[in-house]
């Protein structure tokens, strides 16, 4: 049986649409639906059923599904297997993302491919905004791979989400015994707060996790999720950051600890790349190291 139509199969499954399916595999929608349908004729049976909502597995699709489920772990093991082997990897993956999962997730999964392939050379641009991936330049620099929390949607991109981070909201002790919590409800009336924004875009935090804060006062804008815990930490005012980061810093505290802001945490490499295997061997350790990771919102 072939391996890329059972593949097909299961991402319109997962996915509930060929438009879907075909976005993930980073192929047309018409291909996949090729797929789809060669799968279906080899075995002499309908797998979806079209409906308005979207493609749903038919009894014989469901039958079909642990055996493909299978096939794909076994495939996926193979693919892992080869690159732990393949000692010889060599070259340059460039890699971008925000600075904070720059340092929480990528560092210690480049640690631990450094170990395993010693020769292969990662460049790292840790921003808050982002570099282009594969083709385009951002003040000289382009990359192979970008993790990114929102779904990009630019063509000839493979994407995968990885995981889900979620934001909190903090402040100095000092600042709360002076100032008091916020109330929900209120905008932040009578509060400070540090804001991010993104100079590539001009764009500028207008709510905290939800909460407008037109009626806050803001004390500084930083474009660095490091600057806003330091400024935080300093009782300069209020900030939203990572419960990773914040609460190993015994100068904060977490307000509204029952409310947060969810972001997607998406994989994106071009698609004429995706496939060399110094690429492929980045990928499957970014991907590794998020899953890995406690704090991630369940799926």
């Amino acid at each position: 049986m072939d391996w890329d139509h059972i593949r097909f199969f299961l991402a319109v499954h997962r996915e509930g649409s060929l438009r879907a399916a075909a976005r993930r595999l980073g192929v047309d929608q018409t291909t996949a639906g090729r797929r789809v349908a060669a799968l279906e004729q080899q075995l002499g049976a309908k797998l979806f059923v079209k409906t308005p909502t979207g493609y749903l597995t038919t009894p014989a699709g469901e039958a079909l599904l642990a055996s493909a489920e299978r096939m794909a772990d076994e495939a996926n093991a193979i693919g892992r297997h080869a690159a732990d082997l393949d000692t010889q990897l060599t070259g340059t993956v460039r890699v971008s993302a925000p600075f904070a999962l720059a340092e929480h997730w990528l560092v210690p999964a480049i640690a631990g491919l450094h170990a395993r392939h010693p020769d292969l050379r990662i460049v790292l641009w840790s921003e808050e905004g982002r570099a282009d991936v594969a083709g385009h330049q951002v003040a000289g620099y382009e990359a192979d791979i970008g993790i990114r929390i929102f779904r990009p949607t630019a063509p000839h991109l493979v994407l995968r989400k990885i995981g889900r981070i979620a934001a909190g909201l903090y402040a100095a002790p000092a600042y709360v015994a002076a100032r008091g919590v916020p109330a929900p409800g209120t905008a932040f009336a009578g509060h400070d707060l540090i804001v991010m924004f993104t100079p590539s875009s001009g764009r500028r935090q207008d709510s905290f996790l939800g909460e407008p804060i037109d009626r806050g006062r803001v004390v500084l804008e930083v474009n660095s999720t490091f600057t806003a815990l330091a400024a935080a930490s300093s009782g300069l005012g209020i900030a939203t950051l990572l419960p990773e980061i914040a609460e190993e810093d015994p100068r904060l505290v977490r307000l509204w600890p029952d409310r947060e802001q969810a972001f997607e945490v998406w994989l994106v490499v071009h698609s004429d790349v995706y496939k060399a295997a110094r690429v492929r061997t980045v990928m499957d350790a970014i991907i590794a190291a998020f899953e890995g990771k406690d704090r991630l919102a369940a799926e």
